[in-house]
């Protein structure tokens, strides 16, 4: 509505918000408004009082947003805590000969490795054991909590948990108790509250400046406390819900419950376990195995040992297909396959190529691996922050030794376990082809020879006539095929059968079989030195001529077969026994002396064995008793 001063106002204003006049039907000649006078009088009311300045809608709105504004703010400052999210202020904790520090984010060493244990950063702060006892350290390596704690946990909301004796208490940032540490048990804070178990077993929470709230509400808690609002809780064998005043907000029904996340939790029904909103209804039916908490909008889940994901709609976002699952973070996950640990994207595709022996959490953009044994970090691509096989490729530039196991053998029946002593320098490789690998068994070690080319394909076989070709897919991973002819019948055909193996640990001295000296590549003259050692009980002399190990018929030591060899047995076959000649599967000369003077008792006629190692040296490898 036009005021005669020429003001454009709201269609439902009474007064004009330039001269105040009272506002009616407009003259026809109104003056326009950059004509009107400056300052009409206001118009006076009833009790000579002029009225109140009327407010426009684009006030009215600015007003209404303030207080959205202020309503929003008191809402976010008072919200109920969620996931509690770390922040480690981009310092990873590292292992170097069994002393820890951390380095940065490029794998440069940031505090040098001095301490016996190391927890990550959270709040500025680390966990650190030096010798026995607990304290914590900044970002600078300097101890700002001095060790003297039998536990430390990570700090959360200004508060950490510690454990002094079989009791437990929060300390603040200076290292003070909040409360007497005369709790049993203690959780983590989220938000103003941690879960507890008091001195007389009875569950509560510990606020933040230590006072114990809600006590013998509830018969158990959760360690991470309240999420949303919500904190898991036990009472009578069932499994339910409370507020913060300890209401029951979900009434305990359920076997197991987790915490809420993405607006659903985890709970388990009749064994199974499925998905409810924070009014307690079920949005995800109970179908699953295992479920786990939602992070990042995804949960893994479990049935029959298979492992996927499913988002909070319960539709399935990657298929079941792995055998294990961590959750996601920063947009990753680690799955494990037959390869090992690798990471999926939220599409289930693997980006991180699986290959180490377990795998962590992704957090300011690297997770923690171990593979081989060795403790490592990468990226979001895949690749080592700090490479721990420097060096070490399909054609390593210098001498490895290295252990691979894995298994192998006929689809669907009962795999055999691998285990292969590699020692490879370029493309040349040897070592040792394991049977009977235990640590109840004396292992026997075939000698075994082959060579890589430099795309990593390699060909290796032992000398039992087992072979082995494939790829070095990386450093720690190779994959193809072993032929075998023993798993058939005599007269079937070498069979080839998927293999894969992983790279376990480098092999020490312990591992390698005993040095053997040389002996004698002719089979004459081995047999008569073997001869005459044998009549004068030569030990050290037979010690050099036996294999690793020796058959006495089991696997035996050459130093304890030694003792336990029946010689006046050994003797009489090698008097009265009959030679033979063979060749093993891969043309390697075998070589046996078998007494076959009648023995009515003797289901098995006592034997000497012998055979041509890979250098072509003969060695005396076994001797049957008869029985």
């Amino acid at each position: 509505m036009q005021c005669k001063c020429g003001f454009e106002n709201a269609a439902d204003a009474r007064f004009c918000g330039n001269c105040r006049s009272a506002l009616g039907d407009v003259p026809a000649g109104a003056a326009p408004n950059a004509a009107a006078a400056p300052a009409a009088p206001p118009v006076a009311t009833a009790a000579g009082r002029a009225p109140a300045r009327p407010v426009s809608r684009v006030h009215l709105a600015i007003g209404a947003a303030v207080v959205v504004v202020l309503a929003a703010g008191y809402w976010w400052m008072n919200r109920p805590a969620g996931r509690y999210k770390p922040d480690n202020s981009g310092l990873y904790p590292i292992n170097v000969d069994g002393k820890f520090g951390f380095m940065d984010h490029s794998g440069k060493t940031a505090i040098a490795p001095q301490f016996d244990l190391a927890g990550e950063f959270s709040e500025g702060l680390a966990s650190v054991r030096v010798g026995t006892r607990f304290g914590y350290i900044n970002t600078k390596g300097m101890v700002a909590i001095t060790p003297q704690f039998d536990g430390a946990g990570p700090f959360r909301y200004g508060r950490a948990g510690v454990k002094l004796g079989n009791r437990f208490g929060f300390i603040d940032k200076d290292g003070k108790y909040i409360s007497s540490p005369d709790f049993s048990w203690a959780g983590q804070f989220s938000g103003d509250l941690a879960p507890v178990r008091t001195a007389d077993g009875v569950m509560a929470f510990v606020n933040r400046s230590g006072k114990v709230e809600l006590a013998g509400k509830v018969d158990s808690l959760l360690p991470a406390g309240f999420t949303a609002g919500l904190a898991p809780a036990g009472s009578g064998g069932k499994w339910g819900y409370i507020d913060a005043t300890g209401k029951w907000i979900i009434d305990p029904q359920f076997e197991r419950a987790g915490n809420f996340a993405d607006g659903l939790a985890p709970v388990v029904v009749g064994g199974r376990s499925g998905y409810i909103d924070s009014k307690g209804k079920f949005v995800v039916n109970p179908q699953y195995d295992f479920g786990d908490e939602f992070y990042e909008g995804l949960a893994f889940v479990g049935n029959g040992g298979k492992w996927g994901f499913i988002d909070t709609k319960g539709r399935v976002a990657i298929d079941a297909k792995f055998l294990a699952a961590n959750h996601f973070s920063e947009g990753l996950a680690a799955v494990w396959t037959e390869d090992g640990w690798g990471f999926v994207d939220r599409t289930g595709k693997m980006v991180v190529r699986p290959e180490f022996d377990s795998a962590g959490t992704f957090q300011n953009g690297l997770a923690q691996v171990m593979v081989g044994g060795k403790q490592a970090y990468v990226t979001p691509a895949g690749a080592f922050v700090v490479d721990p096989f420097p060096g070490r490729s399909a054609t390593p530039a210098h001498a490895v030794q290295e252990i691979w196991e894995g298994d192998a053998g006929p689809p669907g029946k009962a795999q055999h376990h691998q285990r292969l002593i590699l020692i490879r320098e370029g493309t040349q490789i040897r070592g040792y082809h394991t049977i009977f690998p235990g640590d109840n068994q004396l292992t026997q070690l075939i000698d075994l020879k082959g060579q890589a080319a430099q795309d990593g394909t390699f060909s290796m076989a032992d000398e039992d006539g087992v072979s082995w070709k494939g790829q070095f897919v990386s450093a720690v991973l190779m994959k193809g095929v072993m032929v075998d002819w023993r798993w058939g019948p005599p007269e079937a055909s070498a069979t080839e059968y998927p293999m894969r193996l992983r790279f376990a640990r480098d092999a020490t001295a312990a591992d390698l079989p005993e040095p053997r000296p040389p002996t004698n590549s002719d089979w004459t003259a081995f047999l008569s030195t073997f001869r005459v050692a044998v009549q004068r009980r030569d030990f050290g002399v037979l010690a050099g001529m036996m294999s690793w190990p020796f058959y006495l018929p089991n696997l035996t030591p050459p130093a304890e077969a030694l003792v336990r060899v029946r010689w006046d047995e050994l003797q009489r076959t090698l008097d009265r026994g009959v030679e033979r000649s063979g060749t093993a599967p891969l043309g390697r000369a075998t070589r046996s002396i078998v007494d076959e003077h009648p023995c009515p008792t003797c289901a098995f006629q006592s034997s000497v064995s012998f055979h041509q190692d890979g250098d072509s040296q003969w060695r005396w490898s076994g001797f049957y008793p008869g029985t």
